[in-house]
């Protein structure tokens, strides 16, 4: 007697379930940013899986503690902001037209940063992985401006072309723009055009000396 052939139940294809993970670990990751722009210094698990509607243990099964889950969602944050920066800046433009993009550049990501910069520095403090992804922030920073005011660095002599650029990289550093923002109470427009005013003063009084 022949048997039937047995009745297969249907698989999970392994790019299905790494699909169902990859979409619970994103919405574990997108609930944290969002508490963190929130103001949450540090969002705690149970807020966390509430928002991403799952449980407090998935939220273990994704991530082996809050630090790990954390630093995930900085470098989400700070990777956003630099997949748009690879563009080479125009360098036979005029500097103030130049000057204009820098500034709009780093104050757009700068913003997105400033409602959880907090979070961020604290982050920094209780992780070398989030500090060292921080770095890499102010090292873009200061390369995109060497890019981006070649031309005006070059014609400086060596110790003055790495003052003017340091103080170009401090004065458009994350710090800068939170002050000017938080502390001075400036509009988002107004922060910018103090940013053009002292980029523009750094590089005439590179020009005097």
């Amino acid at each position: 007697m022949e048997l039937e052939p047995s009745v297969q139940l249907p698989q999970v294809q392994p790019a299905a379930r790494g699909d169902r993970v990859a979409r619970t670990r994103e919405a574990i990751v997108s609930s944290t940013l969002t508490l963190a722009m929130e103001g949450e210094v540090a969002p705690i698990v149970r807020d966390i899986a509430k928002l991403a509607g799952v449980s407090a243990r998935t939220v273990f099964q994704h991530f082996a503690d809050t630090a790990e889950l954390y630093v995930a969602v900085l470098g989400r944050v700070l990777g956003t902001g630099r997949n748009g920066d690879v563009v080479e800046p125009d360098v036979r433009k005029p500097l103030d037209e130049r000057i204009s993009t820098v500034v709009s550049k780093r104050s757009g990501r700068y913003e997105m940063l400033r409602p959880m910069w907090t979070f961020v520095q604290a982050l920094c403090r209780r992780s070398k992985e989030a500090a060292g992804k921080t770095t890499e922030l102010y090292t873009d920073n200061r390369e995109e401006i060497a890019r981006s005011f070649g031309h005006e660095l070059t014609a400086l002599s060596g110790e003055k072309r790495e003052h003017t650029l340091n103080a170009l990289a401090m004065v458009l550093a994350p710090e800068s723009w939170i002050v000017l923002r938080e502390r001075l109470g400036l509009t988002a427009d107004q922060a910018r055009d103090e940013w053009r005013f002292i980029v523009k003063a750094i590089f005439k009084d590179g020009t005097e000396h």
